[in-house]
């Protein structure tokens, strides 16, 4: 410290600020002369305080203590400079120096601090992992805002129905990976959600991906994310992908079945090795997440007809829970339109209850649709019947089990006729007879776009462009 004859009044409490100090400290006169310095700065420049003290610092840089004097050149410039010094056992010095003026203008002292380099880039990184954390819930949020999902209760009055929640009270709170079957409409998501929400990842997100509904040239940048200026479009901030916002929660692979072989490799790598790449990006990012999957597809099959990868279907097939179609558990449709109509008659102020004709209706119908054609039918029925009791005729249902594209007829000997407007243009015939053609294929493979894609020989992508496929989805 500096002598006590120079020193301030209150010197007791100034010297503890100084000991104290994380940072490197010390003061110089007008001219450079070391006035104080404290034990930090003892301790960076490897030089006791009584060999600082006193001395000027033009004396220890020709020493060769560092190479070079920030508080120098703050003096020469009048004014504050941040620099880089070295010192002699080779640690790189962030120091500041700041000028003090005297009423006049002339400089009374020089303050400067110094830390470590290698502290200010760990604390830099530090703030930067935060900073990514926080943009990584803000994009989550975001994300499920965005999917505007409704719980839903799961209803269990069948046998079948009891008999699968027992198996999945089971697995739900393990990590292992679960791969729900059943058709479409079944409750495979609401099934998926229920599992998550007796796991152990229950209190962190839940990230739901239909792999059907998001184009091919897209899904890779939604799933693994993009790092800034990978692609004509991309957000300029680049974005973190849906396995990122997955991290310590659960990722919902909907229609696994349409996954691009070449992605079906990388999420198989992602699986392996915990580990993610962005698009564009050169450093990977470890990722920890619970995965379910599900599809209406016989994955089977699809890997024998090399549709499917073998390696993929046995990472993903650990827990396998079949959903039964609403036409096999009677108990359950009758349950499903009790809940469904109490919560419509909740949230529109109704009082509306079905007939008994009705009811029997429901139960006569196979229902292709599964639960979301009785959600959708119910919802329609409370909406539109003017009257307390609904009552609806089976004749009347809007899709028969047996429907196929409208405007096209199956043959028994496998021909397919289609019908199309007379005196209408050559284009525009060629154009139905094509979309015609395409969604009786898809309804032969039973919704799955990979899978016609192969039949028709042409891309993914070109029956994206040709026919709704989410429509063709919904009336499955």
């Amino acid at each position: 410290m500096i002598e006590p004859s120079t020193m301030p009044s209150n010197s007791y409490s100034l010297e503890e600020v100084m000991d104290n100090s994380y940072d490197s400290i010390f003061v110089t006169d007008a001219v450079g002369n070391i006035l104080m310095a404290n034990p930090t700065a003892e301790r960076l420049l490897n030089l006791t305080i009584t060999q600082m003290v006193g001395r000027n610092i033009r004396e220890l840089v020709e020493q060769g203590h560092w190479d070079k004097s920030i508080a120098l050149e703050a003096i020469e410039k009048r004014t504050t400079v941040t620099g880089m010094i070295k010192t002699r056992d080779g640690i790189n010095l962030m120091c500041t120096s700041r000028p003090l003026f005297d009423s006049q203008g002339n400089i009374t002292m020089v303050i400067s601090n110094s830390r470590d380099r290698d502290t200010l880039v760990k604390l830099a990184q530090t703030l930067d992992k935060e900073r990514e954390l926080v943009q990584r819930y803000k994009e989550e949020v975001q994300y499920l805002r965005e999917q505007g999902v409704k719980d839903r209760h799961l209803v269990a009055e069948s046998t079948a129905m009891k008999n699968l929640l027992l198996e999945a009270n089971w697995v739900g709170p393990t990590e292992s990976s679960v791969l729900l079957y059943g058709e479409s409409g079944t409750g495979k998501e609401i099934l998926a959600k229920y599992i998550y929400s007796i796991s152990r990842r229950a209190k962190e997100a839940f990230i739901t991906v239909n792999c059907s509904a998001i184009p091919e040239n897209l899904i890779e940048a939604e799933l693994f994310g993009y790092e800034k200026g990978s692609f004509t479009g991309a957000d300029a901030k680049g974005k973190p992908g849906l396995f990122e916002l997955a991290d310590r929660g659960t990722i919902f692979l909907d229609e696994i079945g349409e996954m691009p072989l070449v992605l079906q490799a990388k999420l198989l790598r992602v699986l392996e090795n915990g580990e993610v790449r962005r698009l564009g990006g050169i450093h990977s990012r470890k990722v920890d997440f619970r995965l379910i999957c599900a599809t209406n597809r016989d994955l089977k099959k699809m890997v024998e007809h090399k549709t499917f990868r073998e390696d993929l279907f046995y990472r993903i097939n650990v827990v396998p829970l079949q959903l039964a179609p609403l036409r096999d558990r009677p108990e359950d449709i009758m349950a499903i339109s009790d809940v469904l109509l109490k919560e419509l008659n909740k949230k529109y102020g109704y009082d509306k209850v079905f007939s008994t004709e009705t009811l029997k209706g429901f139960l006569n119908y196979s229902w292709p649709g599964n639960v979301r054609e009785l959600r959708n039918l119910i919802e329609r029925l409370a909406i539109t019947t003017r009257g307390r009791v609904i009552d609806y005729q089976v004749e009347e249902m809007p899709y028969p089990p047996d429907n196929r594209a409208a405007g096209s007829h199956q043959e028994e000997n496998g021909t397919l006729r289609i019908q199309v407007k007379a005196k209408a243009p050559l284009k525009k015939v060629m154009s139905q007879v094509e979309q015609e053609y395409i969604k009786n294929t898809l309804q032969d493979c039973q919704g799955c776009v990979s899978e016609a894609a192969r039949i028709l020989g042409i891309d993914r992508s070109a029956i994206y462009r040709k026919v709704q496929v989410v429509q063709l989805r919904d009336q499955d």
